[in-house]
């Protein structure tokens, strides 16, 4: 071996030119330098062209997952404007929290007491994103299939019967949300370094999705349904 070389060595056999006593404190002392210190076998760095193209692909994922809920919405509901309602309501989710993240970064010293860092998108950020969309699709799916179930047979929806449906799950929504808003409050705060951007998109996302699966979705729906019927009139 000789420095700078990048060959491998299963074993190493060190010669010492010093007595039994002498060798063995310098042995002990390498032992230590090396516990402490341990020399890595393999590493590994991910530059910056490389997780852009890991985010970007996540965020094709995001993509397609709107388009599979669209699919979703549109077959259990038997009408595609459902799908349409649910996903404006996701996108407006995801915006928000992608806003509150990009915020992150001009007020993270002024609002430090709330462990507010200067966040980043990064693939946990993605990952808590995805959480936030099914959080928030499971709120809208239950509205929705409540504004079903009042309409019934009833030839057209009215703002009257979303605004009974909404009524009718509105202590549902505000008690899930608080608990698990109480969960990742705690996992933001108690979670620690690595997770703390994810738990940031999480506490954001919850809160966001509990009001737009009733003031977004909802009238986003009456908005299209409405539409689609003065369209069918002048048709």
């Amino acid at each position: 071996w000789s420095p700078g070389s990048t060959l491998a060595f299963p074993q190493w056999r060190v010669q010492l030119p010093l007595g039994g006593d002498n060798a063995i404190k310098v042995m002990a002392e390498m032992e230590k330098q090396l516990d402490s210190d341990p020399v890595w076998i393999s590493s590994s760095a991910v530059g910056a062209r490389v997780a852009g193209d890991m985010i970007s692909r996540a965020f094709g994922a995001l993509f397609a997952s709107l388009l599979c809920i669209i699919g979703y919405i549109w077959f259990r509901f038997q009408r595609v404007i459902y799908g349409f309602a649910a996903v404006v309501a996701l996108l407006h989710d995801v915006a928000i929290t992608l806003g509150a993240i990009a915020i992150s970064y001009w007020v993270a010293d002024a609002l430090g007491f709330l462990l507010i860092d200067p966040f980043k998108i990064s693939l946990t950020v993605v990952a808590a994103l995805l959480t936030i969309i099914g959080y928030s699709l499971n709120d809208t799916i239950v509205v929705f299939d409540r504004i079903r179930e009042t309409k019934g047979k009833a030839p057209r929806l009215t703002g009257e019967m979303i605004n009974t449906s909404i009524n009718q799950t509105l202590s549902r929504t505000l008690l899930t949300s608080l608990t698990t808003l109480i969960v990742v409050v705690l996992l933001y705060a108690f979670g620690g370094e690595g997770i703390h951007a994810f738990a940031f998109a999480l506490v954001i996302g919850v809160i966001v999705g509990t009001y737009s699966s009733v003031f977004v979705a909802s009238p986003v729906l009456l908005w299209l349904v409405e539409r689609a019927e003065k369209k069918a009139a002048n048709a």
